[in-house]
């Protein structure tokens, strides 16, 4: 008589290794599962469960209790429980090695099972239990049950004490859970719908103690048919000695594993990722690297997933048995010949799969790639604009999104800038600290100085002094450019009107120059004012009623109408710029053009100031106001104005009173204009100083006296 050899449990265990992904029993249930359901006949119910039940008493976190999973396959009947006793027992088929039961145990405590399933015409029950002491226990004795209906349920109970797996499961999601499952077995339901086998309904459930239930179902139909496919093939290569290198070479005797691939769309709130991936028995096992896929975001509103499949990885003992990876050698992992090498008839190599792999993701997501070409473009033109180093530039656009807006990739310009500059000051910051430890007397005091400043010079290297020069050139445009408009010299300003246009817009041209009217950005060029300016939050032309700050607030309160009537409060005046300075300060400037007569507009920012104080959410107290024009006669300006060392007129300590009978101050302001020609010139002199002492001066091409 046979008789096979005993296995031992946990020394199988050890053999077989743990998936290296937590949703792998889950993965291992839903195939059996899947497996179990094409076994029915066509009119029969097809449906798969997969509840997950969790402890959400701890308003912190939830932790998994456990996972049941339930099919209307054909279950457990004599043949398919004599196979489960056998580990290790490849005659299911569906290329099954009979391992995958052992990953259940890897990461629960115990499984249970209850299955009806049909034996002879009649239906029967069989219950039994397992764990990592005992692979089968709590057999109950098999009973005949009054019904025609199939059901297994599967129980996964006591997930083990791995902090990676309890984290896992405790921060997943429930629309991220459904997103999965989609793009897991999207390949399978279309494959098996391909050979006339209907694919069963699966409803995903989440239960909570506290919360309120999750739950979604997909229909047979909800899986997406393939948006793109195709096919390609890889030869079998063998090594040979080349000239005492190890080269290779194409078998010619073997025909080439034929792949196929399948691209599935969806909508992209419904999925996480765009992705690709070389999957076994049409199900994912590993991802395949492309940089076209980085990006979460989606495209003209889709998120692809991408499969590649053929019969080749599908050989059992081409994918491990923990099914995360491929047991297929690599090319270049063999570094030099050996004579093992040479036994071979030769082998598809997997670096030459994802290789073509590869070559077809190209093809596939070109027009993501390109969308993602523009995205790149558009961080490389905006840091080049504002100046921003390119190493800085580079990190942003190995980050950008497709979706990202001039405004993110400007916010993710500066957070990258403040990153890589608390880098420098912390090296910088170490080598200050060693200058404290110096002597001053001791004989090679010179010298540790010198190497001293050497190492802090070095931290601003010749890359930095490149783009130190284009952030230079651009800001001396910009001066050039306002001489030209003062001089009435640009393009725009000596073409002929349309006749739908009868004036030109002279005051918009130098707007628009410094700061883009109708905007919120860090995009300005409010430097040529005062250096402090560009940082902070701004806004151009913006009526008064509808300024916010960074944080989403309204600068002032909900007026009532009867109040604004009664008072004839001006709130959707329009300063030019409004800068949120600092707690309870701002700024304000107001533009005129060259020819408009400063003296005329010397109460306009008074009034604002006025409005503001009274009315602004967070207490405003001191305003900084900036008239800029070209024309102004010092007999026009009032006596409480003072001439400054750079030529402007600057009234301090302006009184802004409260809206009451008392008329009590509860605010001051304070007001200067400036002349733009000196604003040019002084800009220039900036300029100038900052290129010697870079040595960049003769990229400036204007003369500064």
């Amino acid at each position: 008589m046979r008789k096979n050899p005993l296995s031992d449990l946990k020394g199988m265990l050890n053999l077989i290794k743990a998936s290296k992904d937590p949703l792998s029993p889950i993965i291992e249930a839903f195939n059996n599962s899947l497996e179990s359901i094409f076994k029915l006949e066509e009119n029969l119910e097809r449906s798969i469960t997969i509840e997950l039940f969790f402890n959400d008493q701890d308003d912190n976190s939830k932790q998994l209790e456990f996972i049941e999973i339930t099919d209307t396959g054909v279950g457990f009947n004599d043949e398919s429980f004599d196979r489960y006793e056998r580990l290790l027992d490849r005659t299911k088929g569906f290329n099954n090695r009979g391992s995958g039961r052992l990953q259940y145990l890897h990461r629960f405590g115990e499984i249970s099972v209850k299955s009806i399933y049909c034996q002879d015409e009649n239906f029967y029950i069989r219950k039994f239990s397992s764990n990592k002491d005992d692979f089968i226990y709590n057999d109950e004795k098999i009973k005949r049950v009054n019904t025609n209906t199939f059901e297994t349920n599967l129980i996964l109970k006591h997930l083990r004490p791995d902090k990676k797996d309890k984290d896992f499961y405790s921060k997943l999601k429930f629309n991220s859970f459904f997103s999965w499952v989609k793009t897991q077995f999207a390949l399978r339901a279309y494959l098996e719908s391909a050979k006339g086998k209907a694919f069963p309904t699966i409803t995903i459930k989440f239960s909570y103690q506290i919360a309120e239930n999750e739950e979604k179902t997909i229909a047979p139909s909800d899986f997406p048919q393939p948006s793109n496919k195709g096919e390609f093939s890889v030869a079998y290569q063998e090594p040979f000695d080349d000239n005492g290198k190890l080269g290779w070479r194409k078998v010619e005797t073997l025909r080439p594993e034929t792949f196929g691939w399948c691209v599935f769309s969806f909508p992209a709130n419904e999925i996480d990722i765009h992705g690709a991936y070389l999957c076994s028995k049409d199900i994912p096992v590993e991802e395949v690297k492309n940089p076209i896929l980085k990006k979460s975001n989606g495209h003209l509103g889709m998120k692809m997933v991408t499969a590649f499949y053929g019969d080749y990885l599908d050989l059992p003992d081409n994918v491990s048995h923990s099914v995360d990876s491929f047991n297929i050698p690599n090319k270049s992992d063999i570094k030099e010949i050996s004579n093992s090498l040479f036994n071979d008839e030769g082998m598809v190599y997997l670096d030459d799969i994802k290789e073509q792999a590869n070559n077809q993701l190209r093809s596939i997501y070109k027009e993501i790639e390109q969308a993602q070409e523009c995205a790149e473009n558009k961080v490389t033109t905006l840091a080049r604009e504002l100046g921003f180093s390119s190493h800085i530039t580079l990190n942003v656009i190995k980050a950008v999104k497709l979706s990202d807006d001039d405004e993110t990739i400007i916010k993710n310009l500066h957070v990258e800038e403040a990153k890589y500059v608390a880098d420098k000051s912390n090296q910088a910051r170490k080598v200050i600290e060693e200058l404290w430890k110096m002597n001053p007397t001791s004989n090679n005091y010179q010298d540790e100085l010198e190497d001293k400043t050497s190492q802090l010079s070095s931290l601003i290297d010749a890359q930095n002094k490149e783009e130190l020069s284009k952030y230079i050139v651009r800001r001396e445009i910009i001066a050039d450019l306002l001489d030209k408009i003062l001089k009435n010299s640009l393009e725009v300003q000596t073409k002929k009107l349309s006749e739908e246009k009868k004036n030109r817009d002279k005051e918009g041209i130098i707007h628009d120059l410094i700061f883009k009217r109708k905007s919120r950005s860090k995009l300005n060029d409010m430097w040529i004012l005062d250096e402090e300016f560009v940082h902070f939050d701004s806004c151009s032309d913006v009526s008064l009623d509808k300024i916010k700050a960074d944080s989403g607030e309204l600068l002032l309160k909900d007026i009532p109408q009867e109040e604004v009537t009664r008072l004839q409060l001006k709130i959707t005046k329009r300063p030019d710029i409004f800068l949120f300075a600092a707690e309870g300060k701002c700024i304000l400037v107001e533009f005129k053009a060259p020819d408009v007569d400063l003296s005329d507009y010397l109460q306009q920012m008074e009034k604002y100031c006025t409005l503001i104080a009274n009315y602004s959410i967070k207490k405003l107290e001191k305003f900084y106001c900036y008239l800029i024009g070209e024309t102004i006669n010092a007999i026009d300006v009032p006596a409480d104005y003072e001439r400054t060392v750079n030529d402007t007129w600057l009234r301090e300590k302006i009184r802004i009173v409260a809206h009451t009978e008392m008329r009590n101050v509860i605010a001051h302001s304070q007001q200067e204009i400036l002349k733009l020609s000196d604003i040019a010139g002084r800009a220039h002199r900036r300029n100038k100083n900052f290129a010697e002492k870079l040595g960049l001066d003769i990229l400036l091409t204007k003369d500064v006296k």
